[in-house]
């Protein structure tokens, strides 16, 4: 699972791309979709404690709905 708060944790410490995805065990594209998600969330560290990382991935990647096809 993807340490979303952690990720963001580290970059309110200023901590390149690099060093984040080797902390957290993830890619660095990762670390960079993340990042660039809770830019548009306007999330910043420190993070409300009842953003737990299941939480945090469902605000910063919300399911897109599909329309089912319909056939004519």
């Amino acid at each position: 699972m993807t340490k979303y708060r952690e990720i963001i944790r580290l970059a309110g410490l200023n901590l390149n791309q690099t060093n984040i995805a080797l902390s957290c065990n993830a890619s660095k594209t990762t670390v960079n979709k993340v990042l660039k998600a809770a830019r548009e969330q306007n999330l910043v560290w420190p993070l409300d404690p009842k953003l737990s990382d299941p939480v945090l991935g469902k605000l910063l990647f919300p399911e897109v709905k599909v329309k089912p096809v319909t056939s004519k």
